[in-house]
């Protein structure tokens, strides 16, 4: 049953997700053939483009990043507004009456929305990657990539970095979770009460980071690689708690005080 309401969520955002992605991939091939020609006439022939190709370059440019926007602010959309519709809305009178468990419910949505968000930031960095394929040599994406890997090396371990990209993504998820739950616990102004519950637990892990770091890095041996070694290891354990306590308090609501429109 699991696996069946997986391919459910898959299937209500399927058509959405299909065509703006189409759409993101279809116009980086344009833009990285116009900014080569752009690249080509500035630099190489010394020219200046002319005032329509300019035009149709610079709305191509803004056409671009406003899709690579509303992949990155629709998945969270999606993520919050499918989980407040079918559980705490209408449609919650038939969620909650399925053969599953409220673990099932949780996890299942969970593991869609977490695929979603790995496949739109996949999307937007191959959408970035074919318009680069248009402008640099091999020479110059290998040494963009040796520049990458040289950040990654200054910022921190890199053995840190992805297991605390992981967690903090999944840890994301459920904060939505917990706090529409929290905002469905009142009788009105639901949607209100979930944001002031998020802006107010936000604000709290942000003095509680905020402090840390102050602390790491007033501490005697204070690196810059012992400071962000640190602050990766502070914001898995954050992580791991925050993913706790928005799982097991997004259950607790569901199971003992579900409070639907």
């Amino acid at each position: 049953m699991f696996w069946k309401l997986v391919k459910y969520e898959l299937q209500s955002v399927r058509k959405w997700y299909l065509g703006i992605y189409g759409i993101a991939i279809l116009l980086s091939i344009p833009l990285g053939l116009m900014l080569q020609k752009f690249i080509f006439v500035t630099e190489q022939s010394h020219q200046e483009p002319s005032l329509l190709f300019f035009a149709f370059f610079t709305l191509m440019v803004f056409a671009t990043i406003i899709v690579w926007g509303a992949i990155y602010i629709a998945t969270i959309v999606l993520i919050v507004r499918r989980f407040a519709k079918t559980v705490f809305g209408r449609e919650g009178y038939l969620t909650n009456t399925l053969p599953v468990s409220a673990h099932q419910l949780i996890l299942s949505k969970l593991l869609v929305a977490f695929i979603l968000d790995i496949i739109s930031s996949l999307v937007i960095l191959l959408s970035i990657g074919i318009i680069a394929a248009f402008c640099l040599d091999m020479k110059d994406i290998l040494l963009a990539t040796s520049y990458f890997g040289q950040i990654l090396k200054e910022i921190g371990a890199f053995y840190l970095f992805i297991p605390s990209t992981i967690l903090g993504t999944i840890s994301g998820i459920l904060f939505y979770y917990l706090c529409i739950s929290i905002g469905n616990l009142f009788n009105t102004n639901k949607v209100l009460m979930g944001f002031v519950a998020y802006f107010a637990i936000q604000a709290i892990l942000f003095f509680i980071g905020f402090f840390f770091g102050l602390g790491a890095a007033l501490t005697g041996d204070a690196t810059n690689t012992a400071i962000n070694n640190s602050s990766y290891i502070f914001s898995l354990v954050q992580s791991l708690l925050l993913i706790g306590a928005s799982y097991f308090g997004t259950y607790y609501i569901m199971t003992k005080r579900l409070n639907l429109d």
